[in-house]
């Protein structure tokens, strides 16, 4: 990037708006980070929200995105000393996390460093693009150097997935067994069996809440890998998972930074009633779908998998902002409280099924129907 662009950049890009959406995604970057300290009543939905985290140190994400940010504003005009502060800030954090330096722990600390560095790489190249775009590029960069590094420690007789998905396996059980094994201690007092005996329902729903994360999670007995065992349904969608976990600590670092810094790297974050994105990710979801369904593709099943997982939530996300745009303001309340309500009745799977599937539906027909074209949004703008 040349200065005169990088200039131009740093004067002309407005400045953020409203802090009350972004304290409230700090406080749940802190919440989802401390989840494995969650009291013993909440192990269950801590234990749900681990495994959904293939890098469970989300905040470590955030804090590489925020100094990557800060070095490429030193680059654009604003203060070395400011860039060297937060990324030895970084540096000192991923050294000092309570990982092992082998392992998961090898594998979280060199994915935090290389996504930092990617997206850094994507933003001096491409100064101009939409964040959606530059935190896209930087995951599929960060991604094929993630791969080539487990190339070179692939054994003989096993695949490139091998490695990793045993890692992230042992991982997984890890988790849960803590979740698990801190559910159980509450589950085995006297408080909790008379709970159980006078709301039945309630007990029923957490032995199946339970039976489902360990579905999810233990590996299944087969042919699937070198050691005979075929990863669970959640570690063989971790490929997409991460890069979702990614792409959300990308884009609360950009916020973060932008609120903390004077020197501009780009565009605010627009709101979510405004999102859109390049139509051709499509194909993306075509490809998943495609290898999912074709009896031929049947080794490329997890790869499709991944794709599907990955790219239907970019447009469920999408769709969350057709929502969002045709919801008027005196409804938006009483619908959340509506959702709220239909938890206890229905189950929280049911509930997360139904509204994703809403979503989803409206993001992939946006693609072919703009459903914001010419009407004026029924929300007002985020104060």
């Amino acid at each position: 990037m040349t200065g005169a662009v990088a200039s131009e950049l740093a004067a002309t890009a407005p400045q953020e708006r409203g802090w009350r959406w972004f304290v409230l995604a700090l406080v749940l970057m802190v919440l989802v980070t401390a989840a494995p300290a969650w009291p013993a009543s909440l192990s269950l939905l801590a234990g749900a929200i681990r495994l959904l985290l293939p890098v469970e140190q989300f905040a470590l994400l955030v804090l590489v995105a925020i100094a990557s940010c800060a070095v490429i504003g030193w680059w654009s005009g604003g203060r070395l000393v400011v860039a060297l502060l937060w990324a030895a800030g970084a540096g000192y954090v991923i050294w000092k996390v309570p990982l092992p330096f082998s392992g998961y722990g090898a594998f979280g600390r060199g994915w935090a460093l290389t996504l930092g560095a990617a997206f850094g790489l994507v933003c001096l190249v491409s100064p101009r693009r939409a964040l959606l775009m530059r935190a896209l590029g930087a995951i599929g960069v960060a991604a094929m150097i993630t791969a080539a590094g487990f190339t070179t420690r692939t054994n003989g007789g096993s695949t490139l997935f091998d490695g990793p998905a045993q890692m992230l396996s042992r991982e997984y059980q890890r988790r849960l067994g803590e979740s698990l094994q801190s559910w159980r201690s509450r589950s085995d007092t006297e408080s909790w069996r008379a709970f159980a005996q006078r709301f039945p329902e309630a007990a029923d729903r957490a032995n199946r809440m339970e039976n489902l994360l360990v579905i999810l999670a233990e590996p299944l007995s087969g042919a699937g890998s070198a050691r005979g065992l075929i990863p669970g349904p959640l570690v063989s969608i971790a490929p997409a998972l991460l890069a979702l976990e990614s792409l959300l600590a990308l884009v609360l670092g950009w916020a973060a930074y932008h609120r903390l810094s004077r020197v501009r790297i780009g565009p605010p974050l627009g709101a979510l009633r405004d999102v859109r994105f390049n139509d051709q990710l499509v194909w993306g979801l075509v490809v998943g779908v495609t290898v999912l369904l074709l009896p031929t593709l049947a080794e490329w099943r997890t790869v499709g998998a991944n794709l599907v997982c990955f790219f239907g939530s970019l447009y469920a996300f999408r769709g969350a902002g057709v929502l969002t745009w045709w919801t008027p303001d005196r409804l938006a309340v009483p619908a959340l409280l509506a959702l709220v309500v239909l938890v206890p009745i229905l189950g929280p799977v049911w509930v997360v099924v139904a509204v994703l599937a809403v979503t989803f539906s409206l993001g992939l027909g946006d693609t072919w129907r703009d459903f914001r074209a010419g009407a004026q949004p029924r929300r007002s703008s985020p104060r």
